[in-house]
């Protein structure tokens, strides 16, 4: 997913853990791995924090998520013709 890999990204060039994120964010550890691994169903407001966190760019998570999307199309449709 290119969302999970923006999280990630922006996470690694801050130095943060995913422990220091969780702490930053008043979630667990868990949660928050939660959320990284699959943005897609992180309330939204959480994922603006995240962004805004740890200095990244909404434009581009958007973009990320467009591309997610547009990948879960492709695999949809590509079942669909099976």
């Amino acid at each position: 997913m290119e969302t999970t890999k923006f999280l990630k990204s922006l996470r690694a060039r801050k130095s943060y853990t995913q422990e220091d994120v969780s702490k930053k964010l008043l979630v667990t550890r868990n949660t928050y791995i939660s959320y990284e691994n699959n943005p897609l169903n992180c309330p939204l407001d959480i994922i603006f924090d995240i962004v805004k966190l740890l200095n990244g760019n909404i434009e581009d998570f958007l973009y990320a998520l467009k591309q997610d999307y547009m990948s879960y199309e492709i695999k949809n449709q590509e079942k669909e013709g099976d």
